[in-house]
């Protein structure tokens, strides 16, 4: 458990073997054989009196939907105790002897993904979450423990964690709070590790699977946003950080954790610059929660309950204030110039600005009905919600702007969260619901009340005014004209291409086209996945276009009266003049001299 104090360089912290105080469990994980995908699991418990209940969590921090992991057990099996399944994750211990007793389960681990368990013939990977039941204390809640994992790994494979290790015992490591063990992933294989140190902390970074990835350029860039992180925080809360990236095909995604991350991209997603710029910006993200989740957080996101959904309506600030900041560090680190970070925010306004949910979801309700909505988004989102992240993300883009117009250019949002980790930061309890707000008005020393009530609780369309007018800036289309425009989300599933999302506004919603409609023909001609488009682009805007379909294998048409969006990507650049002020505000925002422009084309022109 940190304690916000730095050690030497390269050195850990270990934790020496003290007489246990009860209760306490150890637990003993192999992996006999990866390609059953099952993890041989013993857990030896003491101190609980005569009987105790040990309950799996039906979710994990930082991914807000119901897994249940207590689904992957099975032949669970008691030494020293009777036992019996109170419900889908809960085990009852009884007649136990002095206090002591043991358990065995399998555990099934087959879900490759960044906060769900997998093992084969290549590694294993699970969270603490996953796999370890945590005592009961009496209000239901995780009782305070000392846990103790000993994990034998198969043949000559290796652990990664960031759990502080027991000195004197292989591969065993401790810690007396299940917040801390379920919030700790396992890596355990053959994978590549590279490590860095910044103030005087050592940093692992695991590699697991493979690609076309530069290793080296990914820890060296790691640490510049490490270093940039640390300067604007005054330090590092951690005396060890790990990042472990699992690259795969079918990878993606990322969680973050106390004093660790697990980031997964695809393969061959890095040579592109495009591609690279996107990971490393997830690497920024995972790594910013080290404040803004994982210590600056509401009151309910720790200590946890793991029983059953935890909900906040401050998802916004917790994930869309990180997507918001997860660029400005790339570019204040220089891994990135200015201008790419303009790119990313301009394709977030533009989809997000184009999402009819906006009209019918507020940012509140987005994060409060997360675990039911965005964790399990159905093809009709697009029409009735919007993401925390995203939305959230322009929010915060509008919310800096606006803190730095009201001082004058002397604070910022940056100052919000230091003052927010100051206040707030764990271990000291987390924010009440609303206090993070009142912070940013501290901080800017006004009221943003209407903004709150319009695009946080409310659901009115953004104003960009303001932020273009503090920085400098301006909205352009790389490209004049309209296109023609169905307003229909297309893909290859299952074999077929078909329609994926219906846009509630647009003209393929208005001819009775819906969601799984297999698409056949346009104007009578086959097309598939890779001629669609060019098929549809050849329409002018208000011509009829006829499209065959299959719905539940019923052969049907639909006339579609094309309609029309503007051509090309929408933009950001630096204005050709700018006054003193928009350049500092701009250089203090994205740490770079602004680039002269042409004048160019307004976001609702061309």
């Amino acid at each position: 458990m940190a304690d916000g104090r730095a050690t030497a360089a390269g050195k850990r912290k270990q934790i020496s073997t003290v007489k246990p105080a009860a209760p306490s469990i150890h637990y003993t994980v192999s992996m006999p054989d990866p390609a059953s995908h099952v993890l041989k699991v013993e857990a030896t418990i003491t101190g609980v009196g005569d009987a105790c209940t040990l309950a799996f969590p039906a979710w994990t921090p930082g991914s807000y939907k119901i897994r249940e992991f207590g689904k992957n057990v099975s032949a669970f099996k008691a030494t020293g105790a009777r036992h019996e399944l109170l419900d889908k994750q809960r085990y009852r211990l009884t007649k136990i002897k002095d206090g002591k007793a043991s358990v065995a389960f399998d555990y099934y681990a087959d879900e490759l993904s960044v906060r769900t368990p997998h093992l084969d013939d290549t590694h294993a990977f699970f969270l603490g979450t996953n796999v370890f039941a945590y005592l009961e204390d009496m209000n239901a809640l995780p009782a305070r423990a000392e846990y103790t994992i000993t994990i034998k790994p198969y043949k000559n494979w290796k652990v990664a964690t960031s759990l502080p290790s027991v000195k004197g015992k292989a591969n065993t490591w401790r810690t007396d709070s299940y917040d801390i063990l379920g919030d700790t992933p396992f890596e355990v294989g053959t994978h590549e590790v590279l490590s860095f140190n910044v103030r005087g902390i050592k940093h692992d970074v695991a590699f697991y699977g493979y690609g076309n990835y530069d290793a080296k350029r990914i820890v060296e860039d790691t640490r510049k946003i490490v270093e940039v992180q640390a300067k604007n925080f005054g330090g590092l809360p951690y005396d060890y950080y790990l990042f472990i990236h699992h690259i795969s095909p079918d990878s993606g995604g990322g969680l973050e954790h106390l004093n660790s991350c697990v980031c997964g991209w695809p393969s061959w997603k890095f040579k592109k610059e495009d591609d690279y710029q996107r990971f490393i910006r997830l690497v920024s993200h995972e790594f910013f929660h080290v404040w803004n989740v994982k210590r600056i957080r509401p009151k309910i996101l720790g200590p946890f309950d793991y029983s059953s959904e935890q909900h906040t309506k401050a998802l916004w600030i917790m994930e869309g204030m990180t997507q918001y900041y997860e660029r400005l560090w790339v570019a204040r680190a220089g891994v990135c110039d200015a201008e790419e970070v303009l790119k990313a925010y301009a394709e977030t306004i533009d989809r997000e600005d184009n999402r009819p949910g906006r009209k019918v979801m507020s940012l509140e309700e987005s994060s409060w009905l997360a675990w039911t909505k965005l964790y399990m988004a159905d093809e009709n989102f697009i029409n009735t919600g919007v993401s925390y992240y995203s939305r959230g993300a322009q929010i915060g883009l509008l919310l800096d702007a606006k803190i730095r117009k009201a001082t004058d250019g002397k604070r910022s949002l940056d100052d919000v969260m230091k003052f927010a980790f100051k206040k707030y930061g764990w271990p000291k309890p987390g924010f009440p619901e609303g206090a993070w707000e009142e912070l940013c008005e501290e901080v800017a020393g006004t009221k943003f009340t209407r903004f709150w009530n319009d695009h946080v609780r409310g659901t009115k369309e953004l104003n960009y005014d303001e932020f273009l007018d503090v920085y400098g800036i301006e909205f352009y289309r790389d490209k004049k004209g309209d296109e023609a425009w169905l307003g229909l989300q297309t893909a290859t599933k299952g074999g077929t291409f078909q329609v994926t999302a219906v846009n509630g506004d647009g003209p393929g919603s208005r001819a009775g086209i819906q969601p799984r409609d297999e698409v056949l023909a346009v104007n009578g001609h086959k097309v598939d996945a890779k001629s669609f488009d060019e098929r549809v682009s050849e329409f002018k805007p208000g011509a009829l276009c006829e499209l065959t379909l299959f719905r539940r294998e019923r052969l049907v048409t639909a006339k579609v009266r094309v309609g029309k969006q503007a051509k090309g990507k929408l933009g950001l650049r630096s204005r050709s003049r700018q006054t003193p002020a928009q350049k500092r505000n701009y250089r203090d925002w994205l740490g770079s001299t602004p680039r002269a422009s042409a004048t160019g084309l307004g976001k609702d022109q061309g």
